[in-house]
C-alpha cells in the first residue's frame, strides 16, 4: 500500500479499516498521475480509475453502514446524509472531467478527496465502534461562542494545538495569517468566515487534515489550495451547526484561498469581530459575519 494511508486512521473494525486503505492507495496513484509531467495525458487512466473509487465507494458506504446499524450507531442518520453528500460531490467532479479533463481540475478534486476522507475517518468512522455521536448535541445563543468551542475541540482536542488564551477585537480591513481561508456558507441565512492561520499551524493543518506535508506556502499548487478549502468547509460545518438547523434547510460552501495579503471588496463587513485564538505556534484568526 501506498504512503498516504497511516495507522492511526483505523477505526477498530478490520474490514472497514482494509477498505479505507485501498481507497487512500488508489487516491494515491491518482495523486502521482496528477503530479506527473505526463498528467495531462492519462486521462484514461484517471477515469478508469474514478469509476472504480464511485462504485467501492459505494460498496464502502453500504459495508459502513451496514455496522452501524448493525450496533445500532447513535450518529447512524447523519452519518448516512454525510455519505450521500459526498458521493454527489464526487459524481459532480466525474462529469466535469467527463467534458473537461484537465490537470488543474483533477488537482482540485484531489484536494478535496484528500482531505474530506481524512476528516471522515478521523472525526466520524473512528466514533463508530464506541457509539460516540459525530458532533455533540451543543446549542450556542451566538457564532462567536460556537466558533470558540469548535476552535477548542478541533485545535486542542483533535490536531494537538493547544491554545493558551484568546482575544477579541473589531474586524478593521484585515485578518492576519499567512495561508488564508475565506468560506462562504449557504443555509437559510448566509455566512462569511475568514480563517487566518499563521505558517506553522497552516503546514500541521495540512499534515493533520491530509496526511501530507505542505512543502511551500508561497508556491502552493491546486491539490493544497482545494484541500485547504475543504479544511475551510469542515471547520465551517462544525461552527455553523451549533448556530443553525441544516439538517432542515441543507448547506452548500463556497471557498477559496488568500497568501499573506487580503480584503474583503464583496461584502461590508466593518465591526465585525475577529477571535484571535494564541498557540504555541502562532495566532489563529477567525472572523464571522452574516452576509446578504
Amino acid at each position: 500500500m501506498g504512503t498516504l494511508w497511516r495507522e492511526e486512521y483505523r477505526t477498530g473494525i478490520d474490514q472497514i479499516d482494509e477498505q479505507h486503505r485501498l481507497l487512500f492507495d488508489k487516491i494515491e496513484k491518482l495523486l502521482n498521475i496528477a503530479r506527473s509531467d505526463d498528467g495531462g495525458t492519462n486521462q484514461r487512466d484517471v477515469m478508469e480509475i474514478l469509476r472504480f473509487l464511485i462504485e467501492y465507494t459505494e460498496f464502502h458506504f453500504e459495508t459502513e453502514e451496514g455496522f452501524q446499524r448493525d450496533r445500532a450507531y447513535r450518529s447512524y442518520a447523519e452519518h448516512v446524509k454525510i455519505h450521500r453528500e459526498f458521493k454527489d460531490t464526487v459524481l459532480a467532479y466525474q462529469e466535469l472531467l467527463s467534458r473537461n479533463f484537465t490537470v488543474k481540475n483533477l488537482k482540485n478534486f484531489l484536494g478535496m478527496l484528500i482531505a474530506w476522507l481524512v476528516n471522515h475517518v478521523c472525526l466520524c468512522d473512528r466514533k463508530i465502534v464506541k457509539n460516540i455521536p459525530i458532533r455533540e448535541m451543543e446549542s450556542f445563543s451566538d457564532a462567536e461562542s460556537s466558533i470558540k468551542n469548535v476552535a477548542h475541540r478541533l485545535l486542542a482536542g483533535t490536531y494537538d494545538i493547544p491554545i493558551r488564551n484568546e482575544r477579541s477585537y473589531i474586524y478593521m480591513g484585515r485578518v492576519e495569517g499567512e495561508v488564508i481561508i475565506r468560506t462562504i456558507v449557504r443555509g437559510s441565512g448566509n455566512h462569511l468566515i475568514i480563517y487566518g492561520l499563521p505558517g506553522r499551524i497552516a503546514k500541521m493543518l495540512y499534515h493533520k487534515m491530509s496526511g501530507m506535508e505542505l512543502a511551500d506556502i508561497n508556491a502552493m499548487d491546486e491539490v493544497e489550495n482545494s484541500a485547504f478549502i475543504e479544511i475551510g468547509n469542515i471547520i465551517s460545518s462544525y461552527v455553523m451547526n451549533s448556530v443553525e438547523d441544516f439538517g432542515k434547510t441543507g448547506i452548500q460552501f463556497q471557498g477559496d484561498i488568500h497568501i499573506r495579503e487580503y480584503q474583503e471588496t464583496e461584502y461590508q463587513i466593518n465591526n465585525s469581530v475577529v477571535l484571535e485564538l494564541a498557540t504555541d505556534f502562532g495566532k489563529v484568526n477567525i472572523l464571522y459575519s452574516p452576509i446578504k
